[in-house]
C-alpha cells in the first residue's frame, strides 16, 4: 500500500496490474505495463511539482493513468482541473472515466465536476426579455426553449436536441450580466457552475476556457479568474493547446456584431432619438467589411490592402466608437427614470455598447506581434429580423509567437503540469511542442509506445507509382487516386475511412466513386458527425469520407473498419495567413520554417489519422497514404520515422500478401 497524506492507498500495481482492482472490475480488461509507465511518470511528476510531457500511444489508457495519480493527490489535499479540447472527452470523462475512478479508488473522496464556458449556460434575465419579445415568441422552437428553459437544472444548451439559432440571445453573456445585481444571481446556472466548481477537487474543463481564465487573471484586479486556484493541472489532447490558445489571445469582431445590436436597439423603442446614430452605425459597417466581403477569402489586410485602404477601415473603426459612445450617453440619460426591468435591459445595451467600442478600435489598432487578419466564411447566421446566407467575415488581432505570452501566463504561475496525448512528438521527439508552446521550464518528457502489435496488425501503405500531388487540384491527379481508392475498398471490401486535406478533394472523389462501388458512402457535411458516424457503423461495409472532424478523437474498433486512406501528407495551407504569419517570424529569426514549423506539425496530424486505424489488440489492417513524397523525398523519412512501427509497402502486390496472410 502507498501512503498519500493521511491515506493509505492502493498502488498503481494494486490496481491496474494483474489481478488488481481494475481486473476485477472490468470484464474485458488487460494488463498494460505501459499504462502503468505512464501512471508512474505522471505520479513522480506530481510528486515534485514538476511539468511533465507524456505521449501516450492508441491503447495505453492515459485517461486512468492521469486520473489515478491526480486521485492520489486530492487524496493529500490537492486540487486537479483536467482540461481537454473535444466536448466528446470532456462528456466520456464526467459519464464514464471519474465514475469508474471513483469505484475503483473509493477511498478517496473525489468531488467532480464539469464547468463550461459562460455561453453555454442559460440567462435567465434575457430569457425573461425573450419571452415578451416577438421575434422570438414567432419562432416555433422558441416554445420548445422556453418548456426547457423551466425544467432545467444546469441550463446547459447541450441539453437541448436541437440547434436554436437565437441561442446567442438568451445565452449567458458579459454584456447583459449584473453579477450580484441580478435579481436571478442566486439560482443563475452559470454562477451556481462556478460555487460547485469552488467546492469541488477535480475539475473537467476545455482548452478555450482554460485560456479565457488565464486571459482574465491578467487583466482583473486582484488577479482572480474563472476558475478556483489549482495545484495540478492536466492537458489532455495538449496538441491542441496552440489552437486554442490563439483562439483566446485574440481579438476579433464579427460582421453579424454591429448589424445585430443596432437591429436590437432599434426594437427598444424608447430609444427612437438613436435611429440617426444606428444609421451612422449600420453605414460605417458596411465601409468596415466592404474589403474582406469583396475577397470573399482569408487574408492578411495589410498584405492584400493598400496602406491608404487599411487607414481607410481604421478611420471607420474610429467613428464606429464615437457613434457608440453616443449611444452609450442616451443609454445613460435613460437610465434613472428607468423602470427595473427596462433598466436591466438598457445597462445590458449600454454594456454592449461599451465592449463593441473597446474590440472595434482594439482589432484594428497596429500592435507589434500582433496579425491583422480577416477570416470569411460561408454561413447562414440569424441576425435580427433576417436570416442570411451571405458569407460572415471576422476580423481577428492575433499573436503571432505564443511561446512568451503562455511561459508567462501559464507555466511560470502552474506549480504542475502534465501535458499528454497520443500525438505529440515528432521525428525530434518533444522540441516542437516546447517551442510553440514556450515550454522552457525544465519538463520530464516520456515517450510511451502502444500495447498493440503494429508489424502484424498494420500495414503502411504508400504508392511509390503515384505523382506528387499537385498544387492545384486536376482531373487527372483525381483520376489517379480515386483508382488507388477503389483497389483498396475492393481488397477490403469498403469498411474503410477516407480522410482528406481539403473538402474540394472530398468532392472530387466522392464524385468518381458515387456511381462506380457498391458500398454506401457516407459523406462528411451531409448528416452531423455522429449520426454520420453512427449510419457508419450500421451499414457493416461503408465507406466514410472527411476531413478535419474524423481524423482524431473517432473510436471504431474491430473489422468495420479495416482500411484509412490519406488523401496527402497534411501540411498546413501555407497561405494561411495565420500560417504564413508564424512560418514569416521563424524565417524572419534566421530559422527554417519548413524544417522548424510545417514538417512537425504535418507528422504529428498524419499520425493522427494513422491512429484512426488499431484501437485494439485483435484489429488489423491498412493505412493508405496516397502521397508519393513519403519514400521519394529526404524529408518523407521523418514522417515514417514518426508513425507507429507497421509494415510497409509501396507496391500493390505486397498488399495482398499482407491482407491475405
Amino acid at each position: 500500500m502507498a501512503e498519500h497524506g493521511k491515506a493509505r492507498l492502493p498502488s498503481l500495481e494494486d490496481l491496474l496490474g494483474p489481478g488488481g482492482r481494475l481486473q476485477n472490475l472490468l470484464a474485458t480488461y488487460e494488463h498494460r505495463p505501459q499504462q502503468i509507465e505512464a501512471a508512474e511518470a505522471i505520479s513522480a511528476a506530481i510528486a515534485s511539482q514538476t511539468h511533465c510531457i507524456v505521449e501516450a500511444g492508441t491503447g495505453v489508457g492515459k485517461t486512468l493513468a492521469y486520473l489515478i495519480p491526480a486521485a492520489y493527490a486530492i487524496a493529500a489535499g490537492k486540487k486537479a482541473v483536467i482540461s481537454t479540447y473535444t466536448v466528446n472527452l470532456q462528456g466520456q470523462l464526467i459519464e464514464k472515466d471519474i465514475p469508474l475512478l471513483e469505484t475503483l479508488l473509493p477511498e478517496v473522496p473525489i468531488r467532480a465536476c464539469l464547468l463550461k464556458g459562460k455561453g453555454r449556460y442559460l440567462c435567465k434575465q434575457d430569457m425573461d426579455v425573450a419571452c415578451s419579445d416577438l421575434f422570438h415568441t414567432m419562432d416555433p422552437q422558441f416554445e420548445k426553449v422556453r418548456d426547457w428553459a423551466s425544467r432545467t437544472e444546469t441550463g446547459d444548451c447541450s441539453e437541448l436536441p436541437f440547434v436554436y439559432t437565437r441561442w446567442h440571445e438568451i445565452a449567458a453573456n458579459q454584456d447583459t450580466c449584473r453579477v450580484r445585481e441580478c435579481r436571478y444571481y442566486d439560482t443563475c446556472h452559470y454562477y451556481r457552475a462556478r460555487r460547485i466548481a469552488q467546492t469541488s477537487n477535480l475539475i473537467v474543463v476545455n482548452h478555450a476556457l482554460l485560456m479565457t481564465d488565464l486571459v482574465t487573471r491578467e487583466t482583473s484586479d486582484d488577479g482572480s479568474g474563472l476558475l478556483p486556484a489549482y495545484d495540478i493541472l492536466i492537458l489532455d489532447e495538449a496538441h491542441h493547446l496552440e489552437e486554442a490558445a490563439t483562439s483566446a489571445l485574440s481579438i476579433s469582431l464579427g460582421s453579424w456584431e454591429l448589424p445585430a445590436f443596432s437591429d436590437r436597439l432599434r426594437r427598444m423603442r424608447v430609444l427612437a432619438e438613436l435611429e440617426t446614430a444606428l444609421d451612422g452605425l449600420e453605414r460605417l459597417h458596411n465601409n468596415l467589411f466592404e474589403l474582406p466581403y469583396r475577397y470573399k477569402r482569408d487574408l492578411t489586410l495589410e498584405d492584400a490592402l493598400e496602406p491608404e485602404e487599411v487607414s481607410a477601415m481604421r478611420s471607420a473603426a474610429s467613428s464606429i466608437q464615437a457613434l457608440l459612445a453616443q449611444v452609450d450617453a442616451a443609454i445613460s440619460s435613460k437610465l434613472p427614470d428607468a423602470e427595473d426591468r427596462e433598466k436591466e435591459r438598457l445597462e445590458g445595451f449600454q454594456q454592449t455598447a461599451r465592449r463593441l467600442a473597446e474590440a472595434v478600435i482594439r482589432v484594428l489598432s497596429d500592435q507589434p506581434g500582433r496579425l491583422l487578419w480577416c477570416e470569411v466564411q460561408g454561413s447562414q447566421r440569424a441576425r435580427g429580423r433576417r436570416q442570411e446566407s451571405e458569407p460572415t467575415a471576422i476580423l481577428h488581432s492575433t499573436p503571432i509567437e505564443l511561446g512568451t505570452l503562455l511561459a508567462e501566463t501559464l507555466w511560470s504561475r502552474t506549480r504542475c503540469a502534465i501535458l499528454t496525448s497520443a500525438t505529440l512528438a515528432t521525428s525530434d521527439g518533444f522540441a516542437y511542442l516546447e517551442q510553440r508552446l514556450g515550454l522552457c521550464t525544465q519538463a520530464s518528457e516520456h515517450v510511451i509506445g502502444s500495447p498493440f502489435d503494429f508489424s502484424t496488425q498494420a500495414l503502411l501503405y504508400v504508392p511509390a507509382h503515384l505523382p506528387p500531388p499537385p498544387t492545384q487540384l486536376d482531373d487527372g491527379y483525381l483520376d489517379g487516386i480515386t483508382e488507388e481508392i477503389r483497389n483498396i475498398l475492393r481488397l477490403t471490401q469498403g469498411r474503410a475511412f477516407l480522410l482528406f486535406t481539403s473538402r474540394a478533394a472530398l468532392q472530387g472523389v466522392y464524385a468518381r466513386l458515387r456511381d462506380t462501388v457498391e458500398f454506401p458512402l457516407f459523406r462528411q457535411g451531409d448528416m452531423p458527425p455522429q449520426k454520420l458516424l453512427d449510419a457508419y457503423r450500421r451499414s457493416g461495409n461503408g465507406v466514410l469520407l472527411g476531413n478535419q472532424t474524423f481524423w482524431e478523437g473517432v473510436d471504431v474498433q474491430g473489422e468495420i473498419l479495416s482500411a484509412v486512406v490519406i488523401d496527402r501528407i497534411p501540411f498546413a495551407v501555407p497561405d494561411s495567413p495565420i500560417t504564413k504569419a508564424r512560418a514569416d517570424a521563424i524565417a524572419a529569426r534566421g530559422g527554417d520554417p519548413f524544417r522548424e514549423f510545417s514538417l512537425p506539425q504535418a507528422q504529428i496530424r498524419l499520425k493522427q489519422g494513422f491512429g484512426r486505424l488499431i484501437r485494439t489488440r485483435t484489429d488489423r489492417g491498412i493505412v493508405c497514404v496516397l502521397d508519393s513524397r513519403l519514400v521519394n523525398k529526404s524529408y518523407g523519412r521523418s514522417f515514417l520515422d514518426a508513425l507507429p512501427p507497421a509494415a510497409r509497402a509501396s507496391v500493390w502486390s505486397r498488399v495482398e500478401r499482407f491482407w491475405y496472410a
